[in-house]
């Protein structure tokens, strides 16, 4: 299977995502996103403990 990474407007989304569905597509949640936001929030050098890797993630999805 090839993966794309599509930009679709917002208002015609929904109707994306139900036409790319009955094609077979699988759709993944933002977690490229959600994971390009965190690693940009990462110092260069430090390693992060788990602790503040779950903090970060929670921050990161209460802005939604």
């Amino acid at each position: 299977m090839e993966r794309l990474m599509i930009q679709v407007p917002e208002k015609k989304s929904k109707l994306i995502k139900s036409l790319l569905k009955e094609l077979g597509v699988i759709i993944e949640n933002d977690t490229f996103k959600l994971a390009s936001e965190l690693n940009a929030m990462i110092k260069p050098g430090k390693k992060p403990t788990m602790d503040e890797i779950v903090e970060e993630v929670r921050a990161v999805r209460a802005k939604r």
